[in-house]
């Protein structure tokens, strides 16, 4: 999260709590990985509770690095890679099965292409009106990789068949907006704080889908 280590460490608990019951919601496989979202989130802001902890005391460097390169390989490369994957799972067109299995891959690209300039370069995490900023500036056309990233993450959902899944989606797409607008600087961070809240919305989702199958 990216007001505090408190605010990180609660939200990661309150995640896992959200992400063991969605799961629990789950009635096929092919489900899972988009249940365990919540999850997913509830490790990524604990690694950015141990960058704050890292800011609050000196001495605590390698738990620091650990949480920022921890932090950023989720936010650059693993959620391009799930986001679409998740959707694949679900798809039952073959034609879409495709697209969304080209999205991964093109994420999974990009995601190294970021991550790498990452970890080539080094990322140290400033304080920022009370936010953390991580300053991604450096990777060659950042500006436009950010709306081709929005575009990797949101498009998989805002193309399902299900209704609520494509609100979701707009979610997704809305949250970026305001953090674009409002926290330009510190947007990996806020931007994340929107989406670890978004996903747990997934336990209503899934309940929703799960009671439409059982009518």
């Amino acid at each position: 999260m990216c007001f505090s280590a408190i605010v990180s460490f609660s939200a990661a608990a309150g995640l896992s709590c959200l992400g063991v019951a969605t799961i629990g919601q789950t009635t096929s496989k092919r489900e899972l990985l988009l249940a365990s979202f919540p999850c997913l989130f509830a490790v990524q802001q604990t690694l950015e509770g141990l960058v704050w902890i890292g800011k609050d005391n000196s001495y605590f460097t390698h738990g620091d690095t650990i949480g920022t390169y921890g932090f950023l390989l989720f936010a650059t490369l693993i959620w391009l890679v799930l986001s679409p994957l998740a959707m694949y799972l679900l798809a039952e067109d073959i034609n879409r099965k495709r697209f969304l299995l080209g999205l991964a891959i093109g994420g999974g690209v990009l995601g190294i292409y970021l991550f790498g300039w990452i970890v080539a370069r080094g990322v140290e995490p400033q304080l920022f009106s009370g936010n953390l900023f991580y300053d991604l500036r450096f990777i060659p056309f950042y500006e436009i990789i950010k709306y081709l990233y929005l575009a990797i993450i949101s498009v998989p959902f805002l193309t399902a068949e299900s209704s609520i899944l494509q609100l979701f989606g707009v979610s997704i797409v809305l949250s970026f907006i305001c953090s674009q607008i409002f926290f330009q600087i510190t947007l990996v961070s806020v931007w994340c704080f929107f989406a670890a809240i978004l996903s747990g919305s997934l336990y209503f989702i899934m309940r929703n889908e799960s009671s439409n199958k059982m009518a």
